[in-house]
């Protein structure tokens, strides 16, 4: 916390050419001094009503390009999330892969506003919605044609009443430039200080007024490359555990001994094959066996040293035997994007304009597996015992068993057939047309019709046939009559190619989203008021929007004779998906009025009030209402006190109601850090470290569960993630939120002397979200089960949230359910500072300081009404809402400090991420695990202007070459929050004829 002072005294220690973000009057213009100074009439974001003045009561943000451009040849979130009102969602850096491309990021920018999930942001292209990118309804921002973006505009809390559906964190209005005229080509290039993580982006746009203005034309095409990030070439990852089960896996022979020996003397003996040279057994109490490079034993007496060896790549880490990866991680996921957009208005009459709009945009991504020949699979097989590439270790212990003819069952890691590749390719489009224009008596009408189409192929390369895999290692032979040299179960050598091409194959899914809007309103003025005419909107709309999805049989399981029973997908180490496909419509009236009830009186320079009201009839969950209310009380010019309460929803998006149960990533950390599997031994759980936990219990009810008599008092679950599987809920009802905002703003007038420009604007906001649709996730299902926060006090292994856990033969974790409901209760609150600041400095130039600050008070969630509510402000790991481990720093902003002319501008912006606690402390006090430490990026951007015809602009990101903190492990860290390219050099041009 010492950083406070520090940021609060940078914001407002001195003035300090072009704000990159301001409180700036919708469209692009600066605030005027004075309501009565501005003549043109605008519409500000979060209301439907035209007004002469910048009055918005709730908190608003607003960024130009020059903003955008300063993050160098980047997708639009990379530039958001800056910004302290975003959290990081999986973009542009991940280390997930994997088949399913509508349950992963794919590739996808998406905007996260107060942490609350991309779905509960409502992301509007010149006022009206966007094309979906995928089941939950989320806008992907590579979509959106920047080169004819005037501005961004921000607000937050409810906008419902205003806008439907969605916009329960807030909204973020893409402004279009539509006063554009002339030719503007736009070229920006960027790569890291190591030589790669190339970018390059260009865009031509064209537009101009015709026909003494009445008609306008406007085109714009934009391209987009991005290049990956080589992992092993940046030292922050020189210390990655690796997979912890390098070429093999598990054993397990029928009954409750993972060993399929009848004696615990047998598993001592067992146990004695792993004795090694530095005195410990190794693995002491796991049930899982490796190999060494010459097929013997790892560990056992006389083979190599198992301490980091650079020969077979095997390293000791926090007592666990793991292999390095072979191959280089995705850092930074590769992207080839092309967009076109067109708009067209022509004005047949004073009291009609017709307009049509159409953007389009198309790209690809690619992700390799960074395990190299080790795909992993982490599924049971079954291999018979005389299988001929047994090893002779293998063979002592399958001759020590009560059958040593048995089939092995075997628990696959890694294939050895080659890196899984996923391509995503997209191919979105949206058209639009309508009229606008006068009736008369100061009446204003718009109509307009919008529909949309996203096409996307998910295509999954060197993914394994089940049915070959089968065969060949239950083959007399080894598989050597089916491809060529058979396949090594126990090897660690990658199989030969021809085994590769016959074991593998390619599958592609596809998903299809389609949206359409119907929507009519009316605006005016009805009477007068002391503070001015009163002003109204009224109108109604139509959406439809529909989700299918077309799964690759290969990638389906299938249906067997006894009902709601399947078999496994024939693509081997997968859950499988099924094909499904679902439509939700609404129909919506909606009317707003704002209110000016005082201007130019004593204590009153302005008081005005603004109201909404919406109604909704969904044709799934019924009729909804939304509303909200707001006002402005400036007391005197320059000083202004804003505030107001919305009710806000979010309906179930189609993949809440129709995704197929598919498989997932649970993240539940370490027994030894706070999290992990309760049962483990080293886990404060069993030792108890935990308050109200008995540990007594605890090992009764892992017993209950599955882990053997023998192994339970030296049980270990090495892993930090487990296998979910989550599936839809066609019986969801609406999300409800209520946000509340109060600030302030100040513009004082007895600075203007002195300085050019000065604003400074506090404000408060409160968001809660009730009945939020959400997953019971695999940490929240462990701890509940096993009483973490009271809710299994008998330790019933029939509980609900211990009815969600599967454990396999061995007692080990097999699988966690993360059902969807409409259980939780999200709760967030904060306060916003911002800061705009300009003062003229005889013979140097312009000195600005833009600088916008966000506190979070309290980040809390609530799995289910009947658990505890905790506060995760300031905390880094839990993923309860999007599935990652995400962060909640208490402290952020960005700060821009700024010396400018005629002749360009040199900036220095400072992007600030506070420290943050591991979430597992939250609900463990006792827990040890460590937490992240504050972190600040400098960046360095030049400008420089030729006329008024061409700039020329260069830059430098993480000045500093910051590292990542480590969090989750060595060398693991949350990419999309923090920069794990490192520095980076971009230069750019903008020419205009």
């Amino acid at each position: 916390m010492a950083m406070r002072p520090i940021i609060l005294g940078g914001v407002c220690a001195a003035a300090l050419i072009q704000p990159a973000f301001s409180q700036e009057a919708p469209g692009g213009a600066p605030a005027q001094d004075s309501p009565t100074e501005q003549s043109a009439e605008i519409v500000v974001t979060g209301s439907r009503i035209a007004r002469r003045d910048f009055t918005a009561e709730s908190p608003i943000i607003t960024v130009d390009d020059t903003f955008i451009q300063n993050s160098g040849p980047s997708t639009l979130d990379q530039s958001l999330n800056a910004l302290p009102q975003f959290s990081a969602s999986q973009g542009a850096q991940t280390s997930s892969i994997g088949t399913s491309g509508a349950g992963s990021s794919g590739g996808r920018s998406t905007a996260n506003l107060r942490g609350l999930g991309p779905e509960r942001t409502l992301v509007l292209f010149d006022g009206r919605r966007l094309q979906p990118s995928d089941p939950s309804g989320a806008i992907d921002l590579n979509a959106i044609p920047t080169a004819l973006v005037s501005n961004v505009e921000v607000i937050t809390g409810g906008a419902s009443a205003v806008y439907g559906s969605d916009a329960i964190a807030g909204v973020i209005n893409f402004r279009f430039n539509d006063r554009f005229t002339g030719l503007e080509v736009q070229g920006d290039a960027g790569i890291s200080g190591l030589g790669d993580a190339a970018t390059y982006s260009g865009s031509v746009t064209w537009g101009g007024r015709f026909a003494d203005d009445r008609l306008g034309l406007f085109f714009s095409g934009s391209y987009l490359e991005r290049d990956t990030a080589s992992q092993h070439q940046r030292s922050f990852f020189d210390d990655e555990n690796g997979t912890s089960s390098p070429t093999s896996g598990l054993i397990i022979q029928s009954g409750t001994n993972p060993f399929g020996f009848g004696a615990p003397a047998s598993v001592a003996a067992y146990r004695q094959l792993f004795a090694n040279g530095y005195g410990t057994a190794v693995p002491p109490v796991s049930s899982s066996y490796m190999l060494n490079a010459d097929r013997s034993l790892v560990g056992r007496t006389g083979a190599i040293n198992l301490r980091d060896d650079p020969a077979t790549g095997y390293l000791v880490s926090d007592g666990v035997v793991r292999q390095r990866s072979l191959y280089d991680s995705t850092l930074q996921l590769p992207i080839e994007r092309y967009t076109g957009f067109g708009r067209a208005e022509f004005a047949i009459s004073d009291a009609l304009t017709a307009y049509a709009q159409f953007n389009y945009a198309t790209y690809t991504t690619n992700q390799l597996s960074g395990s190299g020949v080790l795909q992993s699979v982490v599924e049971p097989i079954q291999i018979r015992a005389d299988n001929p590439f047994v090893t002779s270790d293998l063979r002592v212990l399958l001759n020590a068993r009560p059958r040593p003819n048995a089939p092995i069952t075997y628990y696959f890691t890694s294939t050895r057939l080659g890196r899984l590749e996923v391509e995503q390719q997209y191919e979105a489009f949206q058209g639009l047309g309508g009229f606008r224009g006068d009736l008369g008596g100061g009446l204003r009408y718009d109509v307009y019709v919008s529909h949309g189409e996203t096409d996307q192929d998910a295509t999954a390369r060197n993914q394994v046939s089940r049915t070959r895999f089968n065969a060949v290692v239950n083959a007399a032979d080894g598989g050597r009559s089916l491809c060529d040299g058979g396949y090594d179960p126990f090897g660690f050598a990658p199989a030969s190619p021809g085994c590769q091409a016959y074991l593998t194959f390619s599958t592609t899914n596809r998903y299809h989203y389609e949206q359409t809007v119907v929507q009519g309103n009316v605006t005016g003025e009805i009477f007068d008021l002391p503070g001015g005419p009163v002003g109204f909107a009224v109108g109604a709309e139509y959406r439809r929007n529909a989700y299918s999805a077309d799964i690759d049989p290969r990638n389906s399981p299938t249906a067997t004779a006894t009902p709601g029973v399947t078999t496994a997908p024939e693509a081997l180490g997968t859950s499988g998906q099924l094909s499904t496909a679902g439509d939700i419509a609404v129909r919506e009236l909606y009317g707003e009025l704002l209110l000016p009830v005082f201007r130019n009186q004593p204590f009153l320079e302005l008081l005005e009030f603004d109201l909404a009201y919406r109604y909704s009839d969904y044709d799934r969950i019924g009729g909804t209402h939304t509303y909200k209310a707001g006002g402005t009380w400036s007391p005197m010019r320059g000083i202004s006190i804003r505030g107001g309460y919305s009710r806000a929803i979010r309906a179930p998006s189609l993949g809440n109601l129709y995704s197929p149960r598919e498989g997932a990533i649970g993240i539940i950390g370490l027994a030894s850090a706070g999290g992990g599997d309760p049962c483990d031994v080293h886990g404060a759980a069993r030792n108890g470290g935990v308050a109200g936990v008995d540990p007594a219990q605890v090992r009764a009810l892992c017993l209950a569960q599955g882990v053997p008599a023998t192994l339970i008092d030296g049980y270990s679950y090495s892993g930090q993630a487990n296998s979910a599987y989550r599936v839809g809920n066609p019986n969801l009802h609406e999300e409800t939120a209520d946000s509340y905002t109060i600030g302030t703003v100040v513009r004082p007038a007895f600075m203007r002397p002195l300085l050019r420009n000065f604003t400074v604007s506090v404000d408060y906001y409160k968001i809660t979200v009730d009945d939020a649709i959400g997953y019971v996730t695999s940490p929240v299902a462990l701890q509940q089960c096993f009483n973490f926060g009271g809710q299994n006090p008998g330790y019933d292994p029939d509980n609900l949230y211990c009815a969600l856990i599967a454990r396999d033969g061995s007692g080990l974790l097999a699988s966690i359910d993360e059902p969807l409901f409409n259980l939780a209760k999200y709760e967030t609150s904060g306060i916003d500072f911002q800061l705009d600041a300009a003062v003229n400095v005889q013979g140097l130039g312009i000195v600005s300081l833009n600088s916008a600050v966000s506190y979070v008070i309290a980040y809390k969630l609530q799995s289910i009404e009947s658990e505890p509510t905790y506060d995760y402000a300031g905390t880094i790991g839990n993923a309860q809402i999007d599935g990652y481990s995400s962060t909640h720093p208490r402290w952020k902003h960005v700060s821009t400090l700024t010396l400018g002319g005629e002749t360009g501008a040199l900036s220095l912006r400072w992007r600030y991420i506070g420290e943050m606690r591991d979430s597992s402390t939250v609900s463990n006090s006792a827990a040890a695990a460590a937490g992240v430490p504050a972190v600040s990026y400098f960046d360095l951007i030049g400008r420089i202007h030729v006329g008024d015809q061409f700039e020329f602009r260069a830059g430098v990101t993480n000045l500093t070459d910051k590292q990542p903190p480590q969090f989750g492990g060595p060398a693991t860290t949350a990419t999309s929050t923090y920069d794990v390219i490192g520095r980076r050099f971009f230069t750019g041009f903008t020419a205009r004829f």
